[in-house]
């Protein structure tokens, strides 16, 4: 019995990560929430602001289509001139 107390130690860290994912994914105060006709009319008139344009366009293109499989490289033949080992 005393060989399992290796166990002890995760399994508390898993009580506590679920007991941590329990309370930070509750249902938050609705009091937070501002859904005021001016906070209404300022989230209107930041997302109808233009965006600023900086630069150019990045246009992404790879330069080799790739298939998921590596390749090798031809390996080189010998020439016809080379002796041939016997």
């Amino acid at each position: 019995m005393s060989v399992l107390w290796w166990l002890v130690p995760p399994l508390a860290a898993t009580c506590l990560a679920m007991l941590w994912a329990t309370w930070a994914g509750r249902d938050r105060d609705e009091v937070k929430r501002d859904d005021s006709d001016e906070a209404m009319q300022r989230m209107k008139r930041a997302i109808d602001r233009p965006t600023p344009r900086r630069g150019r366009p990045v246009v992404s293109r790879p330069d080799e289509p790739t298939h998921g499989v590596a390749v090798r490289g031809r390996a080189r033949r010998p020439s016809a001139d080379a002796a041939l080992p016997r």
